[in-house]
């Protein structure tokens, strides 16, 4: 069940929008009796960009997952074992950011490995189908992650049906697996974010840097990469109004990239006390390093040391 101070995190405004507007949305995880109203989440798009709010949460937890979310569909044969899960991977030096999260969902675990990663991940059918679910078809995925999603939420539909045998429940959710989804591109060609789904969205996959532009000088420099979704980053360009356009390369990734001083600006004051992982300490000190410009061998040593931290 999500966590239950979740429900008083209501600003003034946001309890008087509720009570002005009847058609709202609302999610309501893990609830058995409807009585228990006081477990109730409301969601509202209107306060979607208003910090510090958990709708701003969510629509920042769902950029987060396009960015580094998976929905992962295991079936082992030989077993005749189907697992659900969803899930988060993060360096274990970023584990913060997933502890957070489970802190505001109020479900899920986080493991740490061997390897130097840590993952938050979801497993109990129950949470799947009362939180994750209903959660994103609230505020849907804007990235190729949709399609994902999708097969996620088909198969838990049949792993969860009692009615149907294992060995047909695994022939059906491999069918689900193998299905391209190709219609659902369509929605994907009219993306529209908000904010706070950008802010996660750069936590997980944008990039603060500076480079080396001539022997005399260094400038500030943004950037992301993405394998599949350009579209995505041509959204991001007019967002943040970048002249550059999106790239290519040899490898088959798309990326956007600029180092622009008017648009780096405005991206330094857009992402000011948003940022909840690793990244913001990267932002900050990228940001900060500004009041160094022109110093050549003070931004060469923030060079090294942001390097240091990714």
């Amino acid at each position: 069940m999500i966590n239950t101070r979740n429900a008083q995190r209501f600003t003034a405004d946001e309890l008087q929008y509720f009570s002005k507007k009847v058609i709202i949305r609302n999610y309501s995880p893990g609830l058995i009796n409807p009585s228990e109203t006081k477990h109730n989440v409301w969601f509202c798009p209107d306060m979607q960009n208003k910090r510090g709010t958990f709708t701003w949460f969510i629509s920042w937890f769902v950029g987060y997952t396009d960015g580094d979310g998976c929905f992962n569909i295991y079936i082992n044969k030989q077993n005749k074992k189907i697992s659900l899960t969803y899930k988060l991977s993060q360096k274990s030096n970023n584990a913060q950011v997933l502890y957070y999260i489970k802190s505001q969902l109020g479900v899920g675990e986080v493991i740490h490995e061997k390897t130097g990663m840590s993952t938050f991940r979801i497993r109990k059918q129950e949470h799947l189908a009362n939180i994750i679910v209903p959660l994103f078809n609230s505020y849907p995925l804007k990235t190729t992650k949709l399609i994902e999603f999708y097969k996620f939420k088909q198969a838990l539909q049949i792993w969860s049906n009692s009615k149907i045998y294992q060995e047909e429940k695994i022939k059906k959710i491999e069918t689900i697996k193998e299905n391209k989804f190709i219609y659902l591109n369509d929605e994907l060609k009219n993306v529209q974010f908000n904010k706070a789904w950008l802010v996660g969205f750069v936590e997980a996959e944008g990039s603060f840097y500076i480079t080396k532009k001539d022997e005399k000088r260094f400038v500030h420099g943004f950037g992301i990469t993405q394998k599949k979704d350009e579209y995505i980053l041509k959204e991001i360009q007019k967002e943040f109004n970048i002249k550059t356009s999106v790239k290519k390369n040899k490898a088959g990734f798309f990326s956007l990239d600029t180092t622009n001083q008017k648009t780096i600006k405005y991206i330094k004051d857009y992402f000011f006390k948003t940022m909840k992982s690793r990244k913001s300490l990267i932002y900050r000190i990228w940001a900060r390093s500004f009041r160094h410009k022109g110093k050549f061998e003070k931004l060469e040593q923030i060079q090294l040391l942001l390097r240091k931290l990714k």
